[in-house]
């Protein structure tokens, strides 16, 4: 089968001319488009592609939550505020139920789950810029993805890997993917150094552009400078928007409804609030009923370096957060260092609110003096993650755990808390 795959990969490449750059533009900073075009009479090619730099501030990913499934493209862009959007997984029509993977607004969509054929492109928020990647060589379970991943499509089959065309990954006889025959395609690649992002769409089934086997496509893709890229749901629902509308031509000359989507949006995030109690052994009931829980002089230090110390409220608050997965580190002498992250939402309060313990650090468990604080937002997540049995990790303490350990009860004091702190009372 190898074999066989291989001779009709060289077949191809022989075959198809390679497409020339006609076109390109800069429609929004960090947004950078191009029309790609093989005028051959026997197999013409239409290609748009955009290239999305992830480094940029300004730059947000977003991608479908259930909740928002079976729309199309132009809808899904419309409704989260996006100026580029891009179809996504293959689906049952039933339902609109990816075939792959898909998590949305950091929440899994039910009745969804990584496979063996499938490639798993995650995308989050760090500091000031988005870190995206994909995952093909293993399942990938929810919990195996990266902390504070906020989006997730899947696609098939993985088209690049390590910045070579996977032809281990090609299967002609796939009747999904079609992976061997001429059709319209969408696929999404990333670089290796994680910085760049690009959407391809290539126009099909029509007498302007008759579409590209995968492999040709792969091949386009590893020639941009891809690292890793990835096929989408292709045929009919092949789309690309900007600003509201198609600049593709979609091969049934309308706009498919499909189940989820990636959407890429420009401009300033509202930024978001930061608040919590620091509390001994547990958040529970910390702020009203059992006061003198609360622990004062307490070193709270953001991700970005900001820091605040904590009064007889026990309370620290950053405003203007960046809108990412953000991490308090916590020192007071006489109690172990924890740190602790919460995903902060545009224009939204976050509650991150941590139990210390007494005890005494040990020496390598210097989270916030030797770890990386002062300098990027990604050296400090590597540095907790890694080291997150240095703290404590019971209820409320712990690295990363997004909430998940927390009891609900606890957020409803915290809220009350606050909330009687901002009408001038104290609890």
């Amino acid at each position: 089968m190898k074999v066989a795959v291989a001779a009709l990969l060289v077949l191809a490449a022989e075959a198809s001319a390679a497409p020339s750059l006609t076109s390109s533009s800069d429609p929004y900073p960090g947004i950078h488009r191009e029309i790609w075009r093989d005028t051959d009479p026997q197999q013409p090619v239409i290609i748009r592609l955009m290239r999305i730099d992830l480094s940029s501030s300004e730059i947000a990913v977003y991608a479908t939550k259930e909740a928002d499934r079976g729309l199309t493209t132009s809808d899904y862009a419309a409704r989260v505020g996006a100026q580029v959007a891009i179809n996504g997984d293959s689906f049952a029509v039933n339902g609109y139920v990816p075939r792959g993977l898909a998590v949305g607004d950091s929440s899994t969509w039910a009745n969804t789950a990584d496979d063996a054929r499938s490639a798993v492109f995650h995308v989050r928020r760090v500091g000031e810029r988005t870190i995206a990647g994909i995952s093909a060589d293993s399942i990938v379970a929810p919990g195996d993805l990266p902390d504070g991943t906020e989006g997730v499509i899947s696609g098939r089959p993985l088209l690049v890997r390590q910045s070579q065309v996977a032809t281990d990954q090609i299967n002609c006889n796939d009747p999904i993917t079609m992976d061997c025959q001429v059709a319209p395609r969408t696929a999404i690649a990333v670089s290796p150094d994680g910085n760049r992002l690009w959407l391809a769409v290539v126009d099909g089934w029509q007498n302007a552009s008759y579409g590209m086997t995968l492999p040709d496509l792969a091949e386009f893709l590893r020639q941009r400078g891809a690292g890793m890229a990835m096929a989408l749901d292709s045929g009919s629902s092949s789309t690309l928007v900007q600003d509201g509308s198609p600049i593709n031509v979609p091969s049934d000359g309308l706009e498919r409804t499909v189940a989820n989507h990636l959407a890429i949006k420009y401009g300033s995030l509202p930024k978001g609030e930061l608040f919590g109690l620091i509390c001994k052994h547990s958040v529970v009931n910390c702020g009203t009923d059992v006061p003198s829980r609360k622990i004062s002089g307490a070193t709270v230090i953001l991700d970005d370096t900001r820091t605040q110390t904590t009064d007889a409220t026990g309370t620290f608050d950053f405003q203007s957060v960046t809108p990412r997965l953000a991490c308090v580190t916590v020192k007071k002498t006489g109690y172990l260092t924890v740190t602790q992250c919460r995903q902060v939402e545009p224009g939204q309060l976050t509650y991150n609110s941590v139990a210390l313990w007494e005890g005494t650090d040990s020496p390598d468990a210097g989270v916030g003096e030797d770890a990386g604080i002062g300098t990027d937002a990604s050296t400090v997540l590597d540095a907790q993650t890694s080291d997150a049995g240095n703290g404590y990790d019971g209820p409320g303490g712990g690295c990363c755990d997004s909430g998940r350990d927390r009891p609900d009860v606890a957020l409803l004091v915290v809220v009350a808390f606050i909330l009687t702190r901002r009408r001038g009372t104290t609890a």
